[in-house]
């Protein structure tokens, strides 16, 4: 098109196309008061189960030349338009299917001659050239146009800013009112960007504090014109978010974005996230800008700061108070407007945002309205945190959303202390098949660098050796112990001398079972057990006072003799600090994790030095196939790669330390590069091969389930409701359980909701809030189906009343208090009865009531 005038007219006549499927007599049925008489149709014999994007669709395929803006009549030009048009069709969530030979019962000779007559009209209206699409570039555009409608149906179907007008307006007349509702839509929305800041000094993210070399990289690195990929590697600890946010507002600044957006592994490092945002984001933006933040995962609601930054309306409502908050400044004009809270799925046009992974994900899966979510990221830097953290399947899908965020023109940063160079390389060749350039790699040499800093863009392939942070490289010694009573014993003397203590499980059993062990014996202060197998109130407060005892903040007192019983849940994203870490054995990137919380900030009161215990057995030559299952019978189900595991023993057993950041690329590289097979003993490589070929099968697996860039916004297979895709791969599948009480003969939700829960614009009830923190997620195996007792089934039956249609898979347990803190349940696992207990201290366990209460 020969300029932007034409192109927006042309986009603007696509759009207008939207409803033109409601110009069928089947969908006129819907209101049979207001039937055009024109039909001369009984509008109560008419079905009126009718999608006016199919009619849309259809309608193109049986009369597509109406339809053009176009001179050609070629079958090339009806397949060249098509995915534009099936984006205009499809803005409900997904690309309608067409059929036309439906067409005349569906709409009526009448009906499509209506629609053909607004066709025209439309086309006067708007007076789009004629124009000749390319096919390639038709469908990846379709991406992109069918968020865009998706949006401007949503925002233009409000019918608080598009108030209904009279019938029989002038089309010319109506879209000069229109515009000017737009202004105040758009505004109120809060879907205009924050105006960016010219210059962001590192002052204003870390403080009087001197920046890391990676830091100064992002800040002076040249960058490319164009969408652009960056991968910061760097040791734990080091500073790389502040990085990513440097980069994020230069990015801003120079045009190639209007926001970002931070992903994360878990909801518990991602609220961590939003809360390190809450205190900056403001300073990514001008100082009259009032810049929204949003939160996105399936507890967002929950958060406290997430609730308080949400407005009743947008960018013109006064900011919420914050006195006596100690964040005040950094977050008093941090809003985040109503309209775009209201939705996970509109997170993504906050102008700051974090969240899941998963919620990202499901932009490049068929899940519905996945288009808007694609439109909010397309214009915002995606920040991929922790990207090591990932499965195979997962890797797959997060290389398909580079490819689309690099092919609609958005820009990402990964961030990893961590990643394998082989992750790294399928990571860059996504971006690089998005932008359409597989030209030749960097060199090699200098790729395997640490730390380092890889830039990929149209034309663009560098890697850049970074220097260390100053006063952070070190050599930590690491002590293997065989039992995890040795374990227990090193966290006992650590807290009776007054330390902070980590003990990492690999499974939850195991530290319900630590958990007890340690509290056996006295201590000043009791041991704090955190884990997933908790219900989301209890979660919630666990994961406040954890960050609190050990968090940056945390004062000599708060951590003083403290220890703390974990699993996985603390091992990436939360910024805790202790002086001793004893973990079971993991694989590498994870232990190297798990180091990076020792001794993680500068404390006056240090003595001594850190110590990294790992529990597990030594890594022997004649290693068999239980090797890894005698010691750890639970967790060897969780980490099903003995040999990945038999090799991280291997090297940190001879290297004895772990030497940061100078050796953390030869540590990763000894167990996941090419040549570490050749390492592993006989007895363990059926469990190496079989675990290469599962991490092969889940890549395809990904491979299918993800959408296909260069097919365009057309209809195919898997386009479902949004929580039937899968973005993870569960080889242990998991039920919600939804723990009650009883209450004066009525079956209650076990969380007690606080007044502001129930105060939320037009969501759940505080009942329905409570009956969500009521939740916790096990294991399919322990729990399949409910067992209510006899006498309170009609109560259950009343309680479920009250749930949502899509809640009714989730298992009610109605629990019992026997004393001492502590409930016990019922539930089902097949044909046999299961006995639970409840704790809001330790949890779901499944030793019996007198076994389980609090020691």
């Amino acid at each position: 098109m020969s300029s932007e005038e034409e192109s927006v007219s042309v986009v603007c006549y696509l759009i207008g196309l939207h409803d033109i499927g409601k110009f069928a007599k089947q969908f006129q049925a819907k209101e049979p008061k207001h039937f055009p008489v024109c039909f001369e149709d009984d509008p109560s014999a008419l079905p009126t189960a009718f999608d006016h994007g199919r009619g849309c669709l259809a309608l193109y395929d049986a009369g597509w030349l109406h339809f053009l803006p176009s001179d050609s009549g070629s079958s090339q030009a009806w397949r060249a338009w098509r995915p534009l048009v099936s984006a205009v069709a499809g803005h409900h969530g997904a690309p309608p299917w067409a059929d036309e030979s439906h067409l005349d019962p569906v709409f009526g000779k009448i009906g499509i001659a209506v629609a053909h007559q607004f066709i025209r009209e439309l086309r006067d209206l708007w007076a789009p050239p004629s124009v000749e699409v390319d096919g390639r570039t038709a469908r990846r555009a379709s991406w992109a146009l069918a968020g865009l409608v998706t949006l401007a149906d949503w925002i233009g179907s409000n019918q608080q800013w598009f108030p209904y007008a009279a019938s029989g307006i002038d089309l010319e007349v109506y879209l000069a009112q229109a515009r000017k509702n737009a202004e105040r839509a758009v505004d109120e929305a809060g879907i205009l960007p924050a105006k960016s800041i010219s210059h962001l000094a590192y002052g204003d993210l870390i403080g009087d504090h001197e920046p890391s070399p990676m830091q100064r990289w992002a800040r002076d690195v040249e960058l490319p014109d164009g969408p652009a990929l960056f991968v910061i590697e760097d040791d734990t600890g080091s500073g790389k978010t502040e990085a990513a946010l440097m980069l994020s507002h230069r990015l801003i600044g120079k045009g190639n974005a209007e926001g970002l957006y931070i992903a994360l592994p878990t909801m518990a490092t991602a609220n961590a996230m939003f809360n390190r945002l809450a205190r900056t984001q403001r300073r990514l933006f001008a100082p009259c800008s009032l810049p929204s933040i949003s939160l996105a995962h399936s507890a967002r609601w929950f958060h406290e700061g997430f609730r308080r930054a949400t407005l009743d309306a947008g960018r013109n409502e006064r900011p919420y108070s914050t006195a006596g908050d100690p964040d005040s400044e950094a977050t008093a004009s941090a809003t985040c407007a109503a309209w775009i809270s209201d939705d996970r799925r509109k997170a993504f046009l906050a102008d700051v945002g974090a969240g899941t992974i998963d919620q990202a994900i499901l932009a490049v899966l068929p899940s519905r309205f996945q288009s808007l979510r694609l439109h909010g990221l397309m214009r915002r830097v995606l920040v991929l945190d922790e990207i090591h953290a990932y499965d195979a399947y997962m890797m797959r899908e997060m290389e398909a959303l580079l490819e689309f965020q690099a092919g609609l023109g958005g820009s990402v940063i990964l961030l990893s202390a961590t990643l394998p160079l082989e992750s790294r390389a399928r990571l860059v060749a996504g971006f690089a098949r998005g932008l359409g350039d597989r030209g030749q790699g960097a060199p090699r040499p200098r790729a395997s660098a640490y730390p380092l800093a890889t830039i990929r863009a149209r034309g663009v392939h560098v890697h850049a050796k970074v220097d260390g942070q100053r006063g952070r490289a070190r050599r930590l010694p690491v002590r293997f112990v065989n039992s995890p009573d040795d374990g227990i014993e090193i966290v006992r003397r650590a807290a009776n001398a007054g330390q902070a203590a980590l003990y990492i499980r690999n499974t939850v059993d195991d530290a319900l079972e630590t958990y007890h062990n340690v509290s056996e014996r006295p201590l000043d202060r009791r041991p704090i057990l955190f884990h997933a197998r908790f219900a989301l109130a209890d979660r919630l407060e666990i994961e406040r006072q954890v960050t609190g005892r050990f968090g940056k903040q945390s004062t000599p007192d708060d951590r003083r003799g403290r220890i703390l019983i974990a699993t996985q849940v603390v091992e990436q994203s939360l910024d805790l600090d202790f002086d001793v870490i004893v973990s079971d054995l993991a694989p590498i990137d994870l232990l190297m994790q798990r180091a990076g919380r020792l001794w993680r900030h500068h404390r006056r009161e240090r003595r001594g030095s850190p110590e990294f215990v790992i529990v597990g057995p030594e890594a022997v030559q004649d290693a068999d196939e239980d090797w890894f299952r005698r010691a750890f019978p639970r967790a060897s189900h969780v980490y099903q790669d003995h040999a990945r595991l038999w090799l991280t023993a291997n090297v940190l057993m001879r290297r004895g330390c772990m030497d940061t950041p100078r050796d953390s690329r030869g540590l990763v590289e000894e167990v996941y590069g090419e040549s570490a097979c050749d390492q592993v003993p006989e007895g363990l490589m059926d469990a190496a091969l079989e675990a290469m070929g599962r991490r092969g099968a889940d890549q395809g697996m990904a491979a299918t389930n993800v959408l296909q860039f260069g097919h365009g916004y057309l209809p195919g297979d898997g386009w479902t409701s949004e929580w039937r895709v899968p973005t993870r791969l569960n080889d242990h599948p998991r039920v919600s359980l939804r723990l009650a009480c009883l209450d004066g003969g009525q079956v209650a939700p076990y969380a007690k909701v606080a007044p502001h829960f129930g105060s939320r614009r037009n969501r759940e009830s505080a009942e329905a809030e409570a009956w969500r923190l009521s939740e916790v997620a096990v294991s399919a195996k322990r729990v399949s189906d409910e067992a209510i007792p006899h006498r309170i089934v009609g109560a259950a039956r009343a309680a479920r009343a009250v749930w949502k249609h899509w809640e009714d898979e989730k298992i009610l347990v109605v629990l019992d208090p026997v004393g001492g803190g502590v409930y016990t349940g019922a539930a089902k696992s097949g044909d046999r009865d299961v006995r639970l207990a409840y704790s809001p201290r330790t949890g779901v366990n499944y030793r019996d009531a007198a076994k389980a209460q609090e020691p």
